[in-house]
């Protein structure tokens, strides 16, 4: 392997920057990196690829020339090599587990599921940005309601002992619901099991609509992380999800770099 051939792929999204280097010789990761947006994505990304070329020890200037970007602030920063985040993360996906038929992925304000063919090739796709409430940004609101950590959510959620169904199809109004369902003495694992189901709830229509018999799904993105959604989207779907050898929040940033490395070398 020749020295410094990497490639990066930098996945900008609503609310966080994820990026990782790859080794071009076998698609190995080297160096991850993860920032806050903040509203500036272009400085974000450039944080992120310092990072990154501090970890790998090469030049930061030349780290980005070997860079594709994808994500929703995508077309908000410097690096000229882009891609759809669909394509990224079915492309990811597929180098992590050639196996799968539909993969989810959830961020902050984003849910879609990809369907994969043969060779990864990406052969349908749904997604839903219309609404928040299926989302991450649903989480974080209630985790701010309620005073608590957006990592603390799933672990309380598995004191519930009878979920209390959330019907607000918008994310401020669900919000709201759950507030007042505290402000009336709600038993509060039960009302963060609530939560999470609804957004479990949201995903399982996509699967199905995509592919009825889907046997290998995985779950991508930083919702991923909260394993009682992990738990009731299985329950829903009646199998185990794929669980993929790569952080979720990074399997779009990955897809991003093996793109960039196709692109050069064809």
């Amino acid at each position: 392997m020749k020295e410094n051939n990497y490639f990066a792929g930098i996945d900008v999204g609503s609310t966080f920057c994820k990026a990782v280097i790859i080794n071009a010789g076998d698609n190995s990761i080297a160096a991850r990196s993860f920032s806050p947006i903040k509203g500036d994505p272009e400085k974000a990304s450039l944080t992120c690829l310092k990072d990154l070329s501090k970890k790998v020890k090469t030049s930061s200037r030349k780290l980005k020339k070997k860079s594709l970007a994808t994500g929703l602030n995508a077309d908000k920063i410097s690096i000229k090599e882009k891609e759809s985040e669909i394509t990224c993360i079915g492309r990811g996906s597929y180098e992590l587990n050639p196996e799968l038929d539909i993969v989810v992925d959830v961020g902050s304000f984003s849910m879609k599921a990809l369907k994969l063919g043969e060779k990864g090739k990406i052969t349908d796709f749904m997604k839903n940005y219309r609404c928040a409430a299926g989302s991450g940004v649903l989480l974080e609101l209630v985790a701010e309601g309620l005073e608590l950590k957006i990592t603390e959510l799933a672990e309380i959620a598995e004191q519930s002992t009878e979920p209390i169904p959330i019907s607000s199809q918008c994310s401020i109004f669900a919000e709201s619901e759950v507030i007042s369902y505290k402000n009336e003495g709600a038993n509060i694992p039960d009302l963060i099991a609530g939560v999470c189901n609804s957004v479990a709830g949201r995903i399982y229509p996509l699967v199905k609509m995509l592919d009825k018999e889907a046997k290998n799904v995985a779950f991508s993105g930083g919702v991923a992380k909260n394993k009682w959604i992990v738990q009731n989207l299985e329950e829903r779907l009646e199998l185990r999800l794929n669980q993929l050898p790569l952080e979720p929040e990074y399997v779009g940033a990955y897809g991003a770099a093996l793109i960039a490395k196709e692109r050069e070398e064809n």
